[in-house]
């Protein structure tokens, strides 16, 4: 049975140099359900879930062909921003810009409506064995109970939340557009320490050793202490970052709306290496066998070599790269924004082409 809830907040909005998407939705007024949307994905190593528009996707990882969509015959009255949050037994939770909260069998993609906020879910759900924290639009972390959708505790962070909370352990992480940074206790979203980093944070803090690094609408990336908040250093870049860097061997890799791609020493945050392509970086690299891996919204995918920054190979896509690339089975797979593709795979280790990905039209 879907639950219902409501928020306490009401939040200012912010007119901010968003994506094309994200922009034309935020200015159509919270009434409307059914605004345009860019894909996101998730991955485990047999089957990626796109969340696009009016429905969810499963599609194999190997031959990029299509196991089911969520709702069978796509809901013009839904719009999937969130990237699909995958739980350990199996099952998917997708949120939709209406605000419900949507369980489905990743087997089978049968599923039903699970909670409905008053608010938008921009932000993918974060999933333990017990709760389901979803954010909100409107400001509000909601965490529910994973068997009955009702809420266990709600937070309240003063601003629109648009990715997912951090979990480690018993702490949760929470970035907000608020331009504020939270610490919580899992158990009953009691706050343990709360950071102003002075700018929005537009996606989730990337959490290692001791310390998370944050990507802001500003130039810089913040690193910040896990005990306490307190900010250990700020490294400046070239312009706003949308994304959160990825780790390897104490280097953080990250990039920026200017087409800037940076190498960081972890622990002083001194630039290592930085290499501009062009084409404005607004997703999350990943970082597979010796690569990192870049999607660029001028339609390219780029791997560059993890310790000197140069270019590994880089592959076209037929449209722009706004979300995470997942890399599985082999394979780097990532969502465009375009008429005849959806997802893409592209070979690891030489950017060859292995599929291409679009739903088939209802009927």
């Amino acid at each position: 049975m879907m639950s219902t809830y409501t928020s306490r907040s009401s939040i200012a909005r912010w007119v901010l140099l968003l994506p094309a998407a994200l922009l034309l939705a935020a200015c159509s007024g919270a009434g409307q359900t059914g605004p345009t949307s860019w894909p996101n994905v998730s991955a485990d190593e047999s089957v990626v879930f796109v969340a696009k528009g009016p429905a969810v996707y499963a599609v194999d990882t190997d031959s990029g062909g299509q196991l089911w969509s969520y709702p069978e015959t796509p809901d013009r009255d839904l719009s999937f921003y969130a990237a699909p949050a995958i739980a350990s037994d199996g099952v998917v939770y997708a949120g939709a810009y209406d605000g419900s909260t949507h369980v489905i069998d990743a087997a089978t993609g049968e599923g039903e409506p699970f909670a409905q906020a008053p608010s938008r879910v921009i932000g993918s759900p974060a999933v333990t064995d017990q709760l389901v924290l979803v954010p909100t639009d409107g400001g509000t972390l909601f965490a529910l109970d994973r068997e009955t959708g009702t809420p266990l505790w709600t937070f309240e962070a003063g601003g629109p939340l648009w990715s997912a909370p951090r979990i480690d352990g018993e702490t949760v992480y929470l970035g907000a557009m608020s331009h504020h940074l939270f610490a919580l206790n899992l158990a009953d979203g009691r706050k343990l320490w709360e950071t102003d980093l002075g700018y929005a944070i537009a996606d989730t803090p990337t959490l290692q050793d001791g310390s998370l690094l944050v990507g802001t609408l500003a130039d810089s990336l913040v690193a910040v202490r896990t005990r306490d908040g307190a900010e250990s250093w700020r490294a400046p870049t070239a312009g706003w970052q949308w994304g959160s860097p990825a780790i390897a061997d104490s280097m953080a890799y990250f990039g920026d709306v200017t087409g800037t791609v940076y190498a960081l020493d972890l622990s002083t945050g001194e630039q290592v290496w930085a290499e501009t392509s062009g084409g404005a970086i607004t997703s999350s690299p990943v970082i597979a066998e010796g690569l990192v891996l870049v999607g660029f919204q001028n339609d390219r995918l780029v791997a560059y070599d993890l310790e000197q920054g140069e270019i590994a190979w880089q592959a076209a896509t037929a449209g722009a790269i706004q979300a995470d690339p997942v890399v599985a089975n082999g394979k780097v797979i990532v969502a465009v924004t375009a008429d005849d593709a959806l997802l893409q795979a592209f070979n690891l280790q030489t950017g060859a082409p292995a599929w291409t990905f679009q739903p088939a039209p209802p009927g």
